[in-house]
């Protein structure tokens, strides 16, 4: 740590890997690490921050939009410890209280997990909005999807990734990228799994045909699939699954166990085999007489 009052740089790949954050999912991933979360740098000036991880834990190069792990060897700037506020790089979190483990990290910024009530905002105050797990899914939109969207949304329900959309639709993986961004922003729904359920909850498409028939699962199954709607709190859950480890292992297991390609594509099955039907009543409603 600097001693004169100077930010130094150090190399990454030494004492240290770097896993740099755009502010938009910055702080929901702060809040799902929870109190133990490792040294974490902010800028507010160019909007980034950067996750400090034990060194040779995270291998270079891009997990999802908005984050890349820094290369061995990029200098990062580390300023002196008590520099906790303003514009310019400053510590989020001090160095002291725990460890952020790389692996966590990246399934918190590339799952299903929105951020949670109470969330420290980038700008250092407190946000108090509802988290997404915690608000049913978006109501049915008086505008109907265009097309374009509509296509992008059953691809999605059906399990495809953004690159076998883009290879389907013959569009570049950035359009698709663009298209499932528009949807998220139309139901304030940012993961995968928010997006499914809002459009299958608002009518705009129906649940998926497939041949394969519903596992054995259990209550605290249909829980987790809930909260990864949005249909239920996190508090709903039991108490064991609340830490975000633990729920993610949880719907790994699901998926493997519904044979269910994305996150999305889980939410799709479920609603077809009836174990969410408040995703459903809506757009069985509309086909009514």
């Amino acid at each position: 740590m600097p001693t004169n009052g100077e930010t130094v740089r150090r190399a990454c790949g030494e004492d240290f890997d770097a896993v740099r954050v755009t502010a938009d999912l910055a702080a929901p991933a702060l809040a799902a690490l929870g109190p133990r979360t490792g040294p974490v740098l902010a800028n507010h000036t160019t909007r980034t921050w950067v996750f400090l991880v034990p060194p040779d834990s995270a291998p270079p190069g891009r997990w999802t939009l908005g984050v890349r792990v820094m290369p061995c060897g990029a200098a990062i700037g580390i300023p002196p410890i008590g520099a906790t506020g303003g514009r310019d790089i400053h510590w989020a979190v001090p160095p002291g209280r725990g460890v952020t483990y790389a692996d966590y990290l990246k399934r918190i910024l590339t799952g299903p997990l929105p951020p949670a009530a109470g969330a420290p905002r980038v700008d250092g105050q407190t946000s108090t909005t509802t988290p997404a797990s915690a608000r049913r899914a978006a109501p049915v939109r008086p505008r109907p999807l265009s097309p374009a969207l509509l296509k992008v949304g059953e691809l999605l329900l059906a399990g495809h990734s953004d690159a076998q959309i883009s290879k389907e639709l013959s569009r570049s993986v950035l359009t698709v990228r663009t298209h499932l961004r528009q949807i998220g922003n139309l139901f304030h729904a940012p993961n995968q799994a928010l997006k499914a359920a809002a459009l299958l909850a608002g009518g705009h498409l129906p649940p998926p045909t497939v041949q394969i028939h519903a596992p054995d699962l259990a209550p605290v199954d249909i829980a987790v699939l809930r909260v990864l709607a949005g249909i239920s709190r996190d508090a709903e859950l039991p108490v064991e699954l609340r830490p975000t480890g633990p729920f993610l292992d949880h719907v790994d297991g699901l998926r493997e166990r519904c044979a269910a390609r994305t996150d999305a594509h889980l939410i799709a099955l479920a609603a077809t085999w009836g174990l969410l039907p408040t995703l459903t009543s809506l757009a069985t409603a509309k086909e009514q007489p």
